[in-house]
């Protein structure tokens, strides 16, 4: 009897320091996206491109870390593709951006990434520049939402969608 209530209350105490190390990580993950999104939404004047790559680069590397895909090794090779491309080109590398879109369809069971069309029906660059920030935004707090809810898989699905976002260029 002794030996099932030690056995027991040591599951206990198991069970108990996983999830408070998965709360941990879930926080650690929750600054690292809102320190990398920080670039974007609030650029200075002293922002570079190189900045951005980097803000970029941060966003994918934790969407590849926290995956749930059953594609997870090529997700973090297509990932790790991409970023060279922008590293080397730039933003707006076509090669590099379909690297991360057939990423963003390994995680959404073959679906395909489509840019909002009201991003592109505005009047003014910074009209179109409002929207898309303000779409950012909701993805941004869709991706801490699914994390804060234990769905790690559809907080890099969001991750991905807003990186997506930011490098395919606008048609409007």
């Amino acid at each position: 009897m002794i030996k099932r209530i030690i056995l027991i209350l040591a599951i206990g105490i198991i069970l108990s320091s996983n999830l408070s190390g998965a709360r941990i990580r879930s926080e650690e993950t929750k600054t690292k996206i809102i320190e990398a999104c920080e670039v974007l939404f609030n650029p200075s004047s002293t922002t570079t491109q190189k900045n951005l790559v980097d803000s970029l680069s941060q966003l994918i590397d934790i969407a590849a870390s926290i995956t749930t895909s059953e594609y997870k090794d090529d997700i973090k090779y297509r990932i790790g593709v991409a970023k060279e491309l922008f590293k080397e080109n730039s933003l707006f590398d076509e090669k590099a951006r379909q690297y991360l879109s057939f990423v963003y369809r390994m995680m959404t069971n073959g679906q395909k990434y489509q840019r909002p069309e009201e991003l592109d029906v505005f009047v003014t660059p910074d009209e179109a520049q409002e929207k898309a920030k303000k779409y950012a935004t909701k993805l941004v707090n869709k991706a801490l939402t699914e994390l804060d809810a234990g769905n790690p898989g559809e907080t890099a699905k969001y991750l991905i969608e807003l990186v997506l976002m930011v490098i395919t260029p606008m048609t409007g």
